[in-house]
């Protein structure tokens, strides 16, 4: 079984999903999907490890692309998409599976340079930065695995400075909930 629930563009209705939906995460869990923060330090207190970046990517995006259109930022932005895995520093465990649209000139400068140019996973880099944002959900889903297993995404903005700046897909694997009660 598979629950999906989406909130409307401007982030105004059904900005959590059920508690049905989420209690299949476990309550970290589910405070983890529906946290307006930095994810990656909750990630690394859940998992027990430091996490780092694996297979990172950047390509340019074209203004007109579905995803672009869908971060709203301004048209003539600088659009990067920028894919990676969150994975366990010690185990090598994937527990994320993210992929990010940046409108790089909306960001800090040295914050965009640093996206580019280092393996740091965003939260980390925006708190460094000591960039203030807010976080507009737009998705989350649910999933049912093999063996009882659940893996869970989601689908948010953050917003810096009143402008979206970055819309974030990510998936959690199952590692994620398996332990956090």
């Amino acid at each position: 079984m598979t629950a999906d629930v989406s909130v409307d563009p401007a982030g105004r209705a059904g900005l959590s999903p059920p508690a049905a939906t989420l209690g299949r995460l476990g309550r970290a869990g589910g405070l983890l999907m529906i946290s307006d923060g930095t994810v990656t330090p909750m990630l690394e207190y859940l998992t027990g490890e430091r996490l780092t970046t694996s297979g990172l990517s950047h390509s340019e995006m074209p203004a007109h692309s579905a995803d672009a259109v869908a971060l709203g930022s301004p048209a003539d932005c600088t659009l990067i998409r920028r894919t990676t895995d969150l994975v366990g520093a010690e185990t090598g465990a994937l527990y994320v599976r993210a992929s990010s649209v940046v409108a790089v000139d909306v960001l800090p400068s040295a914050l965009g340079r640093d996206l580019l140019h280092t393996r740091e996973p965003i939260g980390r880099l925006m708190r460094r930065h000591r960039v203030e944002s807010r976080r507009e959900h737009v998705r989350w889903a649910v999933h049912d695995e093999p063996e009882g297993a659940v893996r869970a995404s989601r689908r948010y903005r953050i917003i810096v400075g009143g402008i979206p700046a970055l819309l974030i897909d990510e998936s959690f694997s199952a590692a994620c909930f398996e332990t956090n009660g």
